[in-house]
């Protein structure tokens, strides 16, 4: 066959070489081409082979696994997988269908190229495998998705359900960093029985009225004028003028000039030690000597004081941590500091998901600085006035209130009482500041034996009314506790990151990866193309201007 192409090729050759030239009145001889595919055409096609199918050859290997197909399992396995593989599939999943080359080279899709270079696991098992190879995996990945998307939304709603968490930064914070706390003294009774005695035949009310302040018994009170202000006044014991001694992390120290006269919200008169200041003790902390100045009964166990431990801006209520101390005893009261502070990235939740006050989140009546305790005082205060149209006396109130009286005592009596006051308590949204101090304290008394003796020397039937006190922190280290948010940008990365990871070996990479082949290369392609396109209408237009000018000219 060879030789009948090489000659009849060299015959045409020799024609078209051998032909006489023409002239312009002569036309040109006829010349036939020969379409050389025809000879290298197979004649039976039937019978031709791809060009990759060899026949193998048979082993021991091919006879095992020929006996293995005469199974009844085997032969259902390959005759369920070969009609797997043929079932249909939407458009949008013919990307799972395997390649039937036969032999020759397809070209391969954009994700067939993806799955070659991913990093993502088991995406290179799409290049090369069966149907329902590719089918099976396609299922795992989808799973492993889902179930990597689900693990991250309740890791989100956990922290949309708890957004912050409180942590121990360090047990070594030095107590000197740390703000004193105030100390309050309060007499165990209201009112002394000398005072209720002198006053109640002055202005002609029994002493038991006086003491419980009925509204039924103090008429003659509200004809004579006096208001309720000037009873509480009148009837209270100075607390301030029976502290002989103050001394403040020092001997030499007085500390005189830091008590204040205090009213507590039960119409106590006080006095307290750094109310409204901000003191720092380094070691010896509070000592106070206190006398009530009357001999005691040895039998009387209602003579002493109370001491109440706060912060130094809050208003002592029936809630504040409270310490008795009957009289001729000496009292060490150790406290034990706690640090609350906040970061930074607090600030950026709201309110309602934090469920604190920062300090300048919230108006204030009577304190600079927000606490809990005052805010419901506060509150409390606007409920009263709203009822009463008054205040009682010495409650935080707002320039311009008017301050109860007498008369206006049943209103505010039954306010307080009332069931509904009771559970408006709940909705003043009265929430605990984020960044504060708290103080835990634990206390050792014992009598004075010294001073007993030296009154029984005196006075056999009465007992020592001196009480020595001393306040100060139990250890140099303090316990700091940090309000931080659960989950910010940093540790989301890092759960997302983990999960994402375990579940389908994502990264960063393979992100980019993904942006690569989905955007970046299609658009390349697509303005290659368009480049090409471009070039080719240019060379058109270059050759249709030439063939005009050659035609003109």
């Amino acid at each position: 066959m060879m030789k009948d192409i090489f000659f009849i090729s060299k015959q045409f050759l020799f024609e078209v070489m051998s032909a006489p030239k023409t002239t312009e009145d002569t036309p040109p001889p006829l010349v036939y081409l020969v379409n050389f595919e025809n000879y290298l055409k197979p004649k039976h096609s039937t019978k031709c082979q791809p060009l990759q199918r060899f026949e193998k050859p048979i082993g021991k290997v091919s006879r095992i696994t020929r006996n293995l197909k005469r199974l009844k399992l085997i032969r259902w396995y390959y005759s369920a997988s070969q009609r797997f593989g043929q079932l249909p599939l939407p458009k949008f999943l013919e990307f799972l269908r395997a390649r039937n080359d036969d032999g020759l080279c397809k070209r391969k899709t954009g994700f067939e190229i993806y799955c070659e270079m991913a990093s993502i696991h088991g995406f290179h098992i799409f290049v090369g495998a069966k149907t329902w190879q590719r089918i099976l995996w396609w299922l795992l990945i989808c799973t492993a998705v889902l179930l990597s998307l689900l693990i991250v939304t309740m890791s989100l709603s956990m922290s949309n359900e708890r957004p912050t968490m409180r942590s121990i930064t360090t047990m070594m914070k030095p107590s000197s960093e740390v703000p004193f706390p105030a100390i309050t003294i309060c007499a165990f009774e209201m009112f002394p029985l000398t005072r209720l005695r002198s006053k109640s035949k002055e202005w002609g009310v029994p002493p038991e009225m006086l003491w419980n302040l009925n509204f039924t018994s103090l008429q003659p009170l509200i004809s004579k004028n006096i208001s309720w202000k000037n009873v509480l006044e009148e009837l209270a014991t100075p607390m301030c003028n029976q502290i002989q001694r103050c001394e403040w992390d020092s001997p030499l120290r007085n500390c005189t000039d830091k008590l204040t006269a205090l009213w507590t919200l039960d119409q106590r008169l006080c006095c307290s030690f750094n109310h409204q200041q901000q003191l720092f003790s380094s070691h010896l902390g509070l000592t106070l000597a206190l006398n009530q100045g009357c001999p005691v009964p040895p039998t009387n166990n209602s003579f002493g004081y109370e001491v109440l431990v706060h912060d130094s801006y809050e208003i002592p209520t029936e809630m504040t941590s409270r310490l008795l101390v009957s009289s001729g005893s000496v009292a060490h009261i150790m406290v034990q500091p706690f640090v609350n502070r906040i970061t930074p990235s607090l600030a950026q939740i709201s309110v309602g998901m934090r469920g604190c006050y920062l300090q300048k989140e919230h108006s204030r009546l009577s304190s600079s600085v927000y606490s809990q305790i005052n805010c419901l005082a506060e509150s409390r205060s606007e409920e009263i006035h709203k009822s009463c149209d008054c205040v009682p006396p010495h409650y935080p109130s707002r320039s311009g209130w008017k301050v109860c009286d007498l008369e206006q005592l049943h209103c505010v009596r039954e306010c307080e009482n009332n069931e509904k006051f009771k559970e408006e308590q709940a909705r003043w949204n009265c929430l605990p500041p984020c960044q504060f101090n708290r103080y835990e304290f634990q206390s050792d008394i014992q009598i004075l034996k010294s001073m007993e003796n030296l009154s029984n020397a005196s006075q056999p039937n009465h007992r020592s009314q001196q009480v020595l006190l001393r306040v100060y922190y139990d250890s140099p280290m303090a316990e700091e506790i940090v309000l931080d948010v659960y989950e910010n940008w940093l540790t989301f990365i890092g759960t997302f990151g983990g999960i994402t990871g375990l579940f389908m070996g994502c990264s960063f990479v393979s992100v980019f990866e993904l942006i690569f082949f989905s955007c970046v290369r299609p658009t390349c392609n697509w303005l290659t193309r368009q480049q090409i396109m471009w070039r080719r209408r240019r060379r058109q237009r270059v050759g249709q201007a030439n063939e005009v000018v050659r035609r003109a000219n």
